[in-house]
């Protein structure tokens, strides 16, 4: 019999959580805004490499305000950006750009999946776990997790390969969001402890 908490704990808890973690959430938003912004203006090149200048300044902002910009997700999205000059420096390619997230995506579910197979989710799977509400195996949180990148990386090349570079702003940008929030939820049933 697993121990449930009352109703007003874990609404102080959950309370508490996001108002830790809701300035990082509004960074990574802001940050897929921007890059939207300027690439439907310009193009993925630049788009990435202000994406990766505003990324670093605000790794800098960081050292000077008490509200944590850069927890969780924002971190990740500023790494994303760099990744993404990188790719466009290296490159000098939109489809290079594009393909980023296929490259990290496969990167991230390789990480995700031998973490879950060969060290029983000790690591990225326990670590993740502590963002979370509810108690969650780690071996299968991180078999999970490494599902949700190999599905998300097919998409995003499968986007990136037979629709428009439009399209596919629109769909990195709204659209991959949205599908990655639904399938975490099912990686979290997914990773719910068997009794």
């Amino acid at each position: 019999m697993r121990n449930v908490e009352p109703p007003a704990v874990l609404a102080a808890r959950q309370a508490a959580q996001w108002q830790r973690n809701k300035w990082s959430l509004y960074t990574d938003l802001a940050l897929g805004l921007l890059f939207f912004v300027v690439a439907k203006f310009t193009n993925l090149t630049t788009a990435a490499l202000v994406g990766a200048a505003a990324g670093l300044a605000l790794v800098l902002v960081q050292r000077f305000v008490k509200v944590d910009l850069l927890g969780g997700l924002a971190m990740f999205g500023v790494v994303m950006l760099l990744v993404s000059a990188g790719f466009s420096l290296a490159f000098q390619d939109d489809w290079a750009v594009k393909m980023k997230s296929t490259v990290l995506g496969l990167l991230t579910a390789a990480l995700f999946l031998g973490d879950g197979a060969l060290n029983r989710g000790r690591y990225f799977g326990q670590r993740m776990a502590r963002y979370l509400m509810q108690p969650v195996d780690f071996p299968r949180l991180s078999l999970g997790m490494g599902v949700l990148g190999l599905v998300m990386a097919s998409l995003n090349y499968g986007v990136a390969t037979w629709f428009s570079t439009d399209l596919w702003l629109t769909y990195s940008t709204f659209g991959d969001t949205v599908l990655v929030m639904l399938l975490f939820f099912a990686v979290l049933r997914f990773a719910q402890p068997r009794a």
